[in-house]
Formats: C-alpha cells, structure tokens, sequence
C-alpha cells in the first residue's frame, strides 16, 4: 500500500522541457533497437495533454558532471563514454568489448550527453524522501 501524505499519493515526475523537446527525444539508438527515445517525448506529451502533471510532483533535473558520475562508475569507463562517437570507434575496440557497449547498447551522437541527462535524473531522485514518495517516473 502506497503511503500518504495529507491523504493522496505522493507522485514525483522528473522532466526537462528543453530536454525533452529539443534532446533527448531525438537520441537515435538505431535501427532494429527496442529502445525509441522518441517515446519519452510522446508520453510527456500524454501527461500534459491528459493533465496528469497536475496530480504530481514535477522536477527539473540537473544534468550530472563527469565527476559526480564517476561517484559510481569507474574513471575509465566514463571517459570511453565522454570520448567514443560512432566516427571513431575503431579506435576504442578493446574499450567496446571491455565495457560490452555494442548492439543492445550501441554508440551513437550524443551518448555522453544522455548519460549526463539519465545520470542526473537518477541522481535527483535519490535526494527525494522515499517514504513519501512512494511512486517515481524518470523516462530516460
């Protein structure tokens, strides 16, 4: 059973308007890949259009810097995110069969500036009471 406060059930929503709109709906992971960011974009737009937003508590997200990511990822891992691009990947074979980044997680434009957007919101979310809030939406 959901905790409440003052009789209603406690809903926290991180979005970004700029990061929806102009960003992270646009992340093209490639053909054939399940994940379509697109639809990020298309259920914002379902909470608005429906009024949803109104029966929730709405947060912006802070994008996370390379130093507060490597709080929980290794060093070398998060400087092959900030440095592979789909140009040069083959200088990064070893690192992509290291950190078993391929297929089902592809590289593609803009992959560390995603991971600073998911990252910040995953961060964000830590800070809220959890007690409190028992149900979180974060559509990375």
């Amino acid at each position: 059973m959901a905790m409440r406060a003052h009789g209603k059930t406690r809903i926290a929503y991180y979005y970004d308007v700029v990061v929806f709109v102009g960003d992270v709906g646009n992340y093209y992971y490639g053909q054939g890949h399940p994940m379509k960011p697109h639809r990020i974009r298309m259920t914002h737009n379902l909470l608005l259009n429906y009024g949803l937003y109104r029966k929730m508590e709405v947060y912006r997200p802070q994008v996370a810097s390379f130093e507060e990511m490597t709080k929980y990822h290794s060093d070398d891992y998060m400087s092959f995110l900030k440095n592979i691009r789909p140009d040069n990947m083959t200088e990064y074979n070893k690192a992509l069969q290291r950190f078993n980044v391929g297929e089902d997680c592809p590289v593609f434009d803009g992959l560390f500036e995603f991971c600073q957007i998911s990252s910040g919101g995953s961060i964000g979310l830590s800070f809220l009471n959890f007690p409190f809030v028992r149900i979180l939406f974060l559509w990375y």
